[in-house]
C-alpha cells in the first residue's frame, strides 16, 4: 500500500468542530470496521461513530472480521491489538499479505505502546491509547477518512510549521529521548541506553510532551511519524 503522508498540515485556520462526515456522492459509503472485544466498550463506540452518520461494522475477534472483509470497501480499521485467538498485530500482516489497502487505526493500551509503533512501522496509518475517549477515537476516523479520499481537512491534523518548531525547541537529550521513544522503547529501556534512571527519562518525556504540546503519547509519536515523512519526502 502507497500510503499518503500521515497528517501534518502547512496551514493555520482550525476548522469548526466535527459535527458528521459527509460521504461523497457516486461512492460506496465510508465505513468503520470496529475489532474490539470488550462489549461495552464497543458498543459505546459504535453509538458515538453511528451519531456522525457514519456506516459502522463491529466485531468481537480478528478472524470474526477477516471472515468478513472481502470487498475493497472505503473506510478504516479501528484494531484492538490485544484480542483473543489472532491478535490485532498478526491481522494487519494477514491484510497486508492479501494487499487489502484499508488505512488501520490501532487501540493500545499505554503497556503496549512499543507494540503500537511497531504496527504503524509496519504500515498502519494512526494509534490511540487507551482509555479511549470518543473525540480522540472520531478524530483518529477523521484523519483516517481525510486520508483515504485525499482531502485537506485541519480539523484532525497537526501544523507542520508548529510541529518544526516545537521540536526545534527540544535539547539535544530531549531529541534523543525522543527518537528513542518513536522507535518503540519504553522509558526504561531508554534509562538503560543512556546509562541514567526511569526517573530522568519519564522527567525528559514530560518536557518533550509540554514542549510539543502533545496531548498523549500517540498524539507525540504521531507527531512525530508524520515529521520524518516530511523530511524524508
Amino acid at each position: 500500500m502507497q500510503r499518503k503522508r500521515r497528517g501534518l498540515r502547512k496551514t493555520e485556520k482550525k476548522a469548526p468542530p466535527l459535527t458528521e462526515f459527509e460521504q461523497p456522492k457516486k461512492r460506496k459509503p465510508f465505513t468503520v470496521f470496529l475489532v474490539e472485544d470488550d462489549q461495552d466498550v464497543r458498543a459505546t463506540l459504535v453509538e458515538a461513530l453511528k451519531a456522525l452518520k457514519l456506516d459502522v461494522r463491529d466485531y468481537m475477534t480478528a478472524m470474526e472480521f477477516y471472515r468478513d472483509y472481502r470487498e475493497r470497501t472505503p473506510g478504516v480499521l479501528v484494531l484492538d491489538l490485544r484480542l483473543p485467538g489472532m491478535t490485532g498485530l498478526e491481522l494487519q500482516e494477514k491484510l497486508a499479505a492479501d494487499k487489502f489497502d484499508l488505512p488501520i487505526v490501532m487501540i493500545s493500551g499505554h503497556a503496549d505502546v512499543p507494540m503500537a509503533v511497531r504496527a504503524m512501522k509496519n504500515g498502519a496509518f494512526d494509534f490511540l491509547c487507551k482509555p479511549l475517549r470518543i473525540d480522540d477515537l472520531i478524530a483518529g476516523v477523521g484523519r483516517a477518512y481525510a486520508y483515504f479520499y485525499d482531502v485537506e481537512d485541519d480539523r484532525f491534523t497537526d501544523d507542520l510549521e508548529e510541529t518544526e518548531e516545537s521540536i526545534n525547541r527540544l535539547t539535544s537529550r530531549e531529541r534523543q529521548v525522543l527518537d528513542m521513544v518513536v522507535d518503540g522503547l519504553s522509558s526504561r529501556e531508554i534509562a538503560a541506553e543512556l546509562d541514567v534512571s526511569t526517573k530522568t527519562v519519564e522527567a525528559h518525556r514530560a518536557r518533550i510532551n509540554d514542549k510539543m504540546r502533545a496531548e498523549n503519547v500517540a498524539h507525540l509519536i504521531r507527531m512525530s511519524f508524520a515529521y520524518r515523512e516530511e523530511q524524508n519526502g
